[in-house]
């Protein structure tokens, strides 16, 4: 039986070429015709439903992954992020995921991916390079990171404080089936009292790669030179005790974590304040 015979015996229309004449008589169209014309309407609806089928849905991606990192089923994970994007121009839509899953609490999110599908419609991640670990020297405490497309370029934003500005920028291209590292855009070491390379702990470490920390370390280091050098003997072994002690307070009370700018910031305007105010003392003599 042939295809025409298939569609046509069971269609009861007769199709009429647009140009007959007007008192002619009127040709039907070859079955051939007839007969592609059909099976093109016929599967155009399956087409789009396959087309619809292949899309990355953010329910299939939250099962999927919370069967990889050993979760319950529910929850899903939380979506910071769910993106689409045809990379490849090939009219498949990649999804980019950031989300926490019941593996990180409330750390952040856990998840940075391009979620595609395979040949064999599973989804799977493409990998994305890692930048080497020296690229991550300025970042401290509770550092996370979004993952976006902007202007058709894989970015990733780091971020390790909200009173900080953005400390690093990642960007990719994609190379095949993997993400490979076409820029990287990182704040550098300021101009501190100290030398950063012999930073003695992370708090110090860190001041050097905030611009307005490393001010304020300057700042506080001039105000307290033009104390100490007016003071006796007594009262500047004194303040340099006082000094000492107001260094360790600041790194116990200030580690990096959330927030660390701010309160380091705070405690060195405070002593700042307090070293102005300082009651003045002058050598009494005999």
């Amino acid at each position: 039986m042939t295809c025409a015979s298939l569609i046509i015996d069971s269609v009861p229309l007769r199709f009429v070429q647009p140009d007959t004449p007007r008192f002619g008589r009127a040709r039907p169209l070859p079955r051939a015709f007839i007969c592609g014309l059909m099976i093109a309407l016929w599967a155009f609806p399956l087409f789009s439903i396959a087309q619809t089928e292949k899309q990355i849905r953010k329910e299939e991606v939250g099962a999927w992954l919370n069967q990889k990192h050993d979760c319950p089923a529910d929850p899903p994970p939380y979506f910071w992020r769910f993106d689409s994007l045809d990379f490849k121009g090939d009219g498949n839509q990649e999804a980019i995921v950031v989300a926490s899953t019941c593996m990180t609490g409330t750390a952040g999110p856990d998840v940075h991916s391009v979620v595609t599908r395979d040949r064999a419609g599973s989804l799977v991640e493409w990998e994305i390079a890692d930048a080497d670990p020296s690229t991550y020297d300025n970042l401290f405490g509770n550092r996370n990171y979004d993952l976006a497309v902007l202007d058709g370029t894989l970015v990733a934003t780091f971020e390790d404080d909200l009173d900080r500005e953005t400390p690093l920028i990642i960007k990719y291209k994609l190379d095949g089936e993997k993400f490979v590292i076409l820029s990287i855009q990182k704040t550098g070491v300021f101009p501190t009292s100290y030398d950063c390379a012999k930073a003695a702990s992370e708090v110090e470490r860190a001041i050097c790669h905030v611009r307005s920390l490393a001010d304020l370390d300057v700042r506080l280091n001039t105000t307290y030179r033009s104390i100490v050098s007016t003071l006796p003997p007594v009262e500047r072994e004194k303040l340099k005790l006082e000094q000492k002690n107001w260094l360790r307070n600041r790194d116990r009370e200030c580690a990096p974590y959330k927030g660390w700018v701010r309160c380091i910031s705070g405690m060195y305007q405070d002593r700042i304040a307090t070293l102005k105010n300082r009651p003045l003392v002058t050598t009494t003599r005999n």
